[in-house]
């Protein structure tokens, strides 16, 4: 039968949830976020300083609306030539809630001419997370095809961050994300399942630190120890393991998964967009809180892209 376009839903809006949930909390240190709230996110909350209001998300849901839109133009296919057009698009809106540094420069290399192929930062500095943030669609579109899957991985994030962690990270998004889409629930999502993510991106830091998630997984460690270990700044390595680790520390359990990663403070935003989008992925817009559902930015826009990227996946149960 058809795949479940609950989890399709699930995997955008528990981005989007995720990225507005942390959106507030931005760069600040995980205790600062207890004593200005007293305690544990809750809800969602505006953020004056930013001038978003609460529900709102970030450049991370931007771009990754911005690929689902060239994958639905281009009827069904990944074009990375269209996905940077779609990126420049995004950023000529002038609508941008935060840029990183090397898609900023990447955007900037693409509005003076150079190819999709070239125009990504390069070095240790192009190791940031923005490839991994938006990355999700392709895990949605390719679920039943994973050579597909690596390859428009790949070319995905070079747009942006031509660097092999960056690339390694958004593999192993979508690695969740498709297992989780194609999965009948998340009694399947074990520990086991970073062991065949790092068979399936190769030896890398981004693969150690999954192997060290495990570890702390095993472990039984509390989600604040072991992101406080892992890391959870703008670096891929650190994002990845950090998101991988709170969707599997409650892997039924969408609120706590995310919530968890926010109360990792640094880059709380990604941290919790991509946990979100892996939660939601394997859970299902039904596990996902309703209050969140109907206040997140866009909602009935991301059903309804989700509906469209599923029908384009060709996903089958």
């Amino acid at each position: 039968m058809k795949a479940d376009v609950s989890k399709f839903e699930g995997c955008l809006l528990g981005l989007a949830i995720g990225d507005a949930l942390g959106m507030p909390f931005e760069g600040w240190r995980p205790a600062w976020i207890r004593s200005k709230l007293g305690g544990r996110v809750r809800d969602m909350l505006p953020c004056p300083d930013r001038n978003l209001g609460k529900g709102q998300w970030t450049d991370d849901t931007k771009m990754a609306l911005h690929l689902c839109r060239s994958i639905i133009r281009k009827k069904g296919r990944f074009d990375p030539a269209d996905a940077a057009a779609s990126y420049v698009e995004w950023f000529e809106s002038g609508d941008l809630r935060g840029i990183g540094r090397a898609t900023l420069e990447s955007i900037m290399r693409l509005r003076q001419g150079k190819p999709w192929t070239e125009s990504g930062k390069t070095g240790e500095f192009a190791a940031g997370n923005g490839s991994a943030m938006r990355a999700a669609p392709i895990g949605l579109l390719n679920c039943t095809d994973m050579e597909a899957l690596k390859r428009n991985s790949r070319d995905d994030a070079v747009i942006t961050h031509n660097n092999p962690e960056a690339v390694a990270g958004s593999r192993a998004v979508n690695f969740f994300v498709a297992r989780g889409v194609t999965q009948a629930g998340p009694a399947a999502a074990r520990p086991h399942l970073i062991d065949e993510c790092i068979a399936f991106i190769g030896p890398c830091q981004v693969a150690e630190r999954l192997a060290r998630a495990k570890e702390l997984l095993a472990e039984n460690m509390p989600c604040s120890t072991a992101l406080n270990i892992l890391g959870a700044s703008g670096f891929v390595v650190e994002t990845v393991a950090s998101a991988v680790f709170c969707f599997l520390k409650t892997p039924d359990n969408f609120e706590e998964s995310v919530v968890s990663a926010v109360m990792g403070g640094e880059d709380a935003d990604t941290t919790a967009a991509v946990c979100g989008a892996i939660s939601g992925a394997w859970n299902g817009t039904w596990k996902l809180p309703k209050r969140w559902v109907d206040t997140v930015e866009a909602s009935e826009e991301l059903r309804s892209i989700a509906g469209q990227l599923m029908d384009f996946s060709g996903a089958m149960l």
